[in-house]
Formats: structure tokens, sequence, C-alpha cells
């Protein structure tokens, strides 16, 4: 090439050659940064001593997956590169020029092959499925939308995947689902949860999705995803007497109140301020909420949109009174029907609730909400806030408590209760009354029930230790 090399690089001290203004390289370069590479030197490195070649275009031109950067676009980019297979610098630049060439035309050729899958990847489907959902009328919509936007532009949402936003859907893989999963279980237990229901949720959309793209592709199959396993927990709930202890604190904080047949002019007349929820109206909501709560076996997204309207007292076939609740809106649109109690005081309890908040809101009707909306309001927030001091006042622990404990306490009491509701003859009758499953009742209650009998049981039977009882001894000399 009819030039000598730079004295620094052949002092050692140079390590960069450019193939262009060192090495006089011509030819159809892809960029002016194509240079020559040399390893610096290291005593512990045993790598081939051939030279290397490299470039880095400009970030609008680079037609790389996020313009060659590492981490899924969040990391640095890195340079083009190769090898030149010798140590020759001026043989180096002939290699570098053509092997960049052609590495820069495969490079522009899976761009367009990308940019040609881009227009079946899953993210296509993503708009059009959330535009038919957002007309689609649900209980929550807002929160709904909100949730499945968080799954797909969320920290590891499916928006951020390379998988979903290049690839055709057709090319989607399990080993796609297997990186994305372990991802995701990677991020939630980073802050503390096994991410079981996470994952659960995004296998959900993911389904969802490929329904959509069906309609291009009627031959269309989703890959299988991981394996999730269900890892079931007891579930906190109050014993007896700490339900007893919580009704009880909740009645003396309403003064009263709450125990007395209120007409609506006498309830709205209660001592009640903005300024601080915990006022003795609010109290006697409270305690109406968890007497709901106990013969009915609600839900807590139910709390907010419970109405006086829903429940309706009927005869029985003995001709007995009782008050049916009727559920207008269910979790995840599920089947409706009535909703019966199983404790002989809800007649007189949710009488008196009637009594005295006959019509529209039953939980805190003072606080705004829209319909179709009602989760979205402070409902949820103040109930939540009334029962952990409520529980403190009663000297119950408040770790791990929320409303939905109170579903989990009316459940659980009632099996323990009336153990005949366990048996395979009842338990279908009981979890369709409370709008749940034989499974989930056997998982979450009748089993623990089981094995604390068990252990009462074997603690009866069993003989002591000799000597691991304590032996009551005189004063030592």
């Amino acid at each position: 090439m009819g030039r000598s090399l730079p004295q620094e690089w052949i002092d050692g001290t140079l390590h960069t050659l450019n193939v262009v203004r060192d090495l006089g390289g011509k030819g159809n370069i892809p960029h002016t940064s194509l240079s020559v590479v040399r390893q610096k030197p290291s005593a512990n490195s045993r790598k081939t001593k051939n030279l290397q070649w490299r470039f880095l275009p400009e970030k609008a031109d680079d037609p790389r997956p996020f313009a060659g950067k590492t981490n899924r676009g969040r990391g640095k980019r890195i340079y083009i590169e190769g090898t030149c297979g010798t140590t020759d610098p001026w043989e180096a630049a002939k290699v570098a020029v053509a092997a960049s060439q052609k590495k820069w035309q495969d490079l522009l050729s899976q761009s367009q092959v990308r940019e040609v899958e881009k227009q079946h990847a899953l993210s296509v489907y993503w708009e059009r499925w959330y535009a038919k959902a957002e007309l689609e009328p649900r209980n929550n919509r807002s929160r709904w939308l909100s949730d499945k936007r968080n799954l797909w532009n969320g920290t590891t949402g499916i928006g951020v995947q390379p998988w979903a936003t290049v690839k055709s859907v057709e090319a989607i893989t399990s080993n796609d689902f297997l990186e994305f999963f372990r991802l995701v279980r990677e991020n939630c237990e980073a802050k503390g949860n096994s991410g079981e229901e996470t994952r659960r949720q995004y296998k959900t959309l993911i389904r969802n999705l490929f329904k959509e793209a069906k309609a291009d592709f009627p031959a269309l199959s989703c890959p299988e995803f991981p394996a999730i396993k269900k890892t079931v927990i007891q579930k906190r709930h109050f014993s007896h007497q700490d339900w007893e202890n919580l009704v009880r604190v909740a009645a003396e904080l309403s003064g009263g109140a709450a125990r007395r047949s209120l007409t609506p002019e006498e309830y709205r007349e209660l001592p009640w301020t903005p300024t601080n929820r915990q006022n003795a109206r609010n109290w006697v909501d409270l305690y109406d909420a968890l007497h709901l709560e106990w013969f009915y076996y609600l839900r807590s997204e139910d709390a907010p949109r419970l109405r006086s309207e829903w429940f309706s007292e009927r005869l029985t076939d003995a001709g007995e009174p009782q008050i049916i609740c009727f559920l207008e809106k269910t979790k995840g649109d599920r089947d409706k029907h009535d909703t019966y109690a199983y404790r002989s005081d809800a007649l007189e309890n949710v009488r008196r609730i009637l009594k005295r908040k006959p019509k529209g809101w039953l939980n805190f009707p003072h606080i705004k909400r829209t319909e179709g909306s009602e989760n979205e309001s402070n409902v949820g927030e103040t109930i939540n806030f009334l029962l952990k001091k409520a529980c403190e006042k009663a000297g119950i622990s408040t770790q791990g408590i929320d409303w939905t404990t109170c579903r989990h306490t009316a459940f659980r009491l009632t099996l323990e209760d009336y153990p005949e509701l366990g048996t395979t003859q009842y338990i279908r009758d009981f979890a369709d009354n409370g709008h749940t499953s034989p499974k989930m009742l056997e998982d979450r209650y009748l089993r623990f029930i089981q094995r604390e009998q068990t252990a009462a049981k074997a603690r009866a039977v069993i003989t002591p230790g000799k000597w691991s009882m304590v032996k009551r001894i005189g004063p030592i000399d």
C-alpha cells in the first residue's frame, strides 16, 4: 500500500489502526471507523495474536436490534467486528474491507427481514387486541386496562422483548417464553415475591394475543409455556376469639350505634367528619361491612360496589324468612346466582343494616364512586385503614391483614363450625354459594384444618417423654 506503519504501532504503544487513514484501505467501506485492532499484551492471555477488525456505525444507521445496544437496549453499544486471520496489518486491512462489507450487507438483509416480520409481530396483535378491549364493558374497566398496559409496557413487559416486537408471531418459540419467564421470576424475587401470579397474568395475555393472531394465521398455535409451580400458603384468618373481639371493638368505637336499629336519618346524623376517618358513622359502616362479609363470603372487590338493592328478603320452603344476596357484578363476569347466609343470626343483623341504608351503596355510602369503576374510589383504602385500626385496638396483630382476610375468616370458621360442609356431599354447594371452587376450599382451608386436628389428636394420645417433663424441686441449699 506504499506507506509505513505508525511508529507507535511498531513500538507497541498503539493497538488500533484506522483502515483508511493508517493503512490506505479503499473500496466500499461501511463506515470510516473501520479499524484493525490487536489485543493488548497480557501474561495470562492464551488468545490468538491474529488481528481483529471492527467498526461502529452511527446509531441512526445501525441495522442491528436496539442499534447494537446490549441488555435489550439498556446497555452500551458494541462494535461490529470479526477476525482478520493474520498478524500482518496490510493483509488485515484487505480482509477488514471485504469482511466488513459482507457483514454489513448481512445485517442489512436481516434488518429487512425483521421489518417484514414486524408486520406480523406480537406487538401488532397487541394493538389490535387492546383496541377491542377498550370498547368492551367490564367491572373496574380503567384498572383492568391499566393492569394490561403494565403487563405490556412494564420493566419486564412483553412489549420490550425482541421476540414480541421484531419476530413474526409464527416464529415465536417456547425458548423465547423460557427466557422471558426467567427474567420475570428473577425480577419478582428481587422484590420479595415468587412472581407466580404475575407469570400467570403474562401467560393469559400472551394466549389472548395468539388468539387474535389466528385471524391472520388460522393454523397458528401458541408454543408451550414453562411450568408455573403453584405454592399454596395458608391464608391469614382471624380466630373465633379474634373475630368476636374485632366486631366488639367496632361496635364500641361507634358508641354503640352499630348495634342499634337506626333509621336512615338517625344514621346520617351520627358524628362524622371528612378530616378524621375514625368517627362514629364510619365505625358503623365498618361494623356493617364485617357482618356482610361474615354472612355472604364477599370478595374485597365487592366492598365498593355492594348495593342495598342486591339484597332481598324471601321465605324458605319451610316458611322461614331469610335475606338473600344477589351479586349483580361478579369477579371476571362469573355466573350470577343467589348467595345464602349459612348463619342463623344473619336475618336480624342484615335487616338492621338495610333499615339504615335502604338504597344505594352499602359500604361507606358517603364516599363518591363511579358506577363500573367503584374500585377506583377510596372505599377500599378506607375499609382497610379502619380494619387495621380496629385490630390494633383489639390487640390483634395487623401483619398480613387486609380486607380479604375477612373473606378467608368467613370461609375458614364456617368450615370449622360445620365440618360437614367440607365433605363430598356438601362442598360443591358451599363453594358455589361463595362464588369459589371446591378445590380452593380444599387447598386453602380444609387441608390446614385437617392438619391441625390431626396434630391435636396425636398430642392427646402420645405419651409425654419421661425426661421431657419439668420436675419441681425445692430451693437449692
